[in-house]
């Protein structure tokens, strides 16, 4: 009996493989137009030395817009998938959207909630962002934690961190 369960399992992934993939992809697009205004098509670069997937994004004159970029990092309880925009020049976070999270409903998941997500805009790339619990200093780098959920918060501000020392110096060779 768990063998006849199993190659259902396996026949029902294989049959919807190509519809999961054509799923992501869209997500993927729909979150890179969120983070990075103007973006009408884009174009995947490879940075040296970074292991994320990196878009440059171009508006409908083909100029660039943006970069976005695609990675990931350790959550609370399983991988946070997350798209970051960043400017042209590489200085200024332009937005972040979590694309994929397994963090504890109604707490960490909180990572999810524009409001929260949005504290990002704007904060500069060459300097490190600080997760606080209290009110944040936007000129200080900082975001404030979500109540209850400061390591989801702390998290998803690695990832971030991390992506931006990582391609600073590198975006600045493509542009």
């Amino acid at each position: 009996m768990g063998l006849s369960f199993g190659a259902m399992l396996a026949a029902a992934q294989m049959s919807l493989s190509d519809r999961i993939g054509e799923n992501e992809n869209a997500a993927l697009n729909q979150a890179i137009r969120e983070v990075v205004p103007g973006t009408v098509k884009t174009e995947e670069v490879t940075p040296e030395g970074f292991d994320g997937t990196v878009f440059k994004c171009l508006n409908e004159s083909n100029r660039p817009v943006g970069w976005a970029v695609q990675a990931e990092g350790g959550g609370f309880v399983d991988k946070i998938k997350l798209v970051a925009g960043i400017d042209v020049k590489g200085e200024s976070i332009l937005g972040v959207k979590v694309i994929d999270n397994k963090e504890t409903p109604g707490l960490g998941n909180k990572i999810l909630g524009p409001e929260w997500i949005g504290q990002y805009k704007d904060l500069d790339t060459g300097r490190k962002i600080e997760v606080v619990k209290g009110p944040r200093n936007k000129e200080a780098n900082e975001i404030q934690a979500i109540t209850g959920a400061t390591w989801s918060s702390r998290y998803v501000t690695d990832i971030v961190n991390k992506l931006a020392k990582e391609l600073k110096p590198e975006l600045g060779k493509l542009h």
